[in-house]
């Protein structure tokens, strides 16, 4: 009689989801998500936003989490809800004490640059239709007719503004917050999220892709510098204070690289390389589609001869040469986590030297980046953080969550919905 009872209860919850579309999997796997543990160590607090954060940027006093939509800040010491807001985009600018949110409008227009810890309006743009954030800046394009744009400075804390310059082209194309320039694109992993070291500093130029051309744009006076055009065999991209042409081109049925950097004020070549592939080329004909992998104003690319390199955009000069099978996982211009070609190691090289500054045990699926405060290296259901010039240990927790933020004494960890600050010094025994 047990049994049967049991079945007809079966048979009226099978009947039931049947006829409304219920599907309990989501809320049981909601249900263990939310009273599992994220790390061994413990994390000092767990809690559950309104929905699933793609990073975070951490900060002494506020943890502000970024999610499609939506911007939630809790507070760093208990993970308390400090404020949240529905936003069609959101970014961080400014750094510390004075790191602020810049939270676009719903109407597509404008946005509002807030305090994390009160939720305080600071000031806003009502105008503005694409923005980049910046540890020093907000740049944001003003549009008033199709392609009469303007691109302006301002001083996160305060809005002022510092300059404003003419900007040809369809600046709608841009719209949104921290669109894709021509420069470099992070080595990082995708399980480690590259914006996890946000905000950035404002490079020295920056090239907008605007009217069909590279549109240069000098950073400290707002100086328009000479437009640049690219290829189907040439990309074009600002690096360094330079810019950069990676030329391709099919020879011998191989596809032939040549590189070119030139100042970006006077239009005058400053370097010159010949047979070192930036990986920014693909298909038959050596299409150019990408954009060169660096960091910090260095370029990853294949030398002739098959070894990794590190390139100083600056100069051309050869900041670290890989000794055969090694590979650069990550780099910020000064420190380079380079994994051993047996890939059983992790090693940091300092780039002023080529020294290597400490070698971490890793395992086979390794990944790292390098944060303003540590070095990360995740590798399989471990994470780790160590000090950038020492090695020293700051995190070593077994766990199988996601990485999103890291700030001066802590990552944050998240699992769906569910995150937790791990503090520096946690070690698993």
């Amino acid at each position: 009689e047990a049994a049967l009872g049991v079945v007809g209860i079966l048979a009226l919850l099978i009947t039931y989801v049947l006829l409304t579309g219920w599907n309990p999997v989501p809320g049981m796997l909601d249900w263990l998500q939310r009273t599992g543990s994220l790390s061994k160590p413990e994390t000092t607090w767990k809690t559950r936003l309104s929905a699933r954060p793609e990073y975070a940027v951490v900060t002494e006093h506020a943890v502000i989490a970024l999610m499609r939509g939506a911007v939630e800040v809790r507070d760093a010491g208990n993970g308390d809800k400090l404020w949240a807001k529905d936003v069609p985009w959101a970014a961080v600018a400014g750094a510390g004490s004075n790191a602020v949110v810049v939270a676009g409008r719903g109407n597509g227009k404008g946005y509002e640059v807030i305090d994390p810890p009160t939720g305080a309006v600071r000031w806003n743009d009502d105008s503005a239709l694409a923005v980049w954030t910046y540890r020093d800046a907000v740049l944001a394009l003003t549009c008033q007719q199709v392609s009469n744009c303007a691109l302006s400075n301002r001083d996160p804390s305060g809005g002022q503004v510092r300059w404003r310059t003419p900007l040809p082209g369809i600046g709608r194309v841009l719209a949104g917050v921290n669109h894709d320039l021509l420069g470099s694109r992070d080595l990082t992993a995708s399980t480690v999220d590259s914006r996890v070291s946000s905000p950035a500093d404002l490079p020295a130029a920056l090239g907008f892709p605007l009217d069909g051309k590279v549109q240069v744009v000098d950073t400290e006076t707002g100086r328009r510098l000479p437009a640049a055009e690219a290829g189907q065999q040439t990309r074009v991209v600002v690096v360094g204070g330079r810019v950069l042409f990676s030329t391709a081109e099919r020879k011998q049925g191989q596809c032939r690289y040549s590189l070119e950097a030139r100042d970006a004020g006077t239009g005058a070549r400053v370097w010159q390389k010949d047979g070192y592939d930036l990986r920014t080329a693909s298909g038959a004909g050596c299409e150019q589609r990408r954009d060169p992998a660096g960091g910090g104003g260095t370029l990853a690319a294949i030398r002739g001869d098959n070894r990794e390199v590190l390139l100083d955009a600056a100069g051309g000069r050869e900041l670290w040469v890989g000794a055969p099978g090694e590979h650069a996982l990550a780099t910020d211009g000064r420190i380079a986590l380079v994994r051993t070609a047996d890939g059983k190691a992790v090693k940091a090289i300092d780039l002023g030297n080529a020294d290597v500054l400490w070698q971490r045990a890793v395992g086979k699926d390794t990944e790292a980046t390098i944060t303003r405060f540590a070095a990360l290296v995740v590798d399989g259901e471990r994470v780790r953080a160590f000090e950038l010039g020492t090695g020293r240990t700051l995190v070593d927790a077994k766990s199988g969550a996601r990485v999103i933020g890291c700030g001066p004494a802590a990552v944050l960890l998240a699992t769906g919905r569910n995150v937790g600050l791990l503090p520096f010094g946690s070690v698993s025994s």
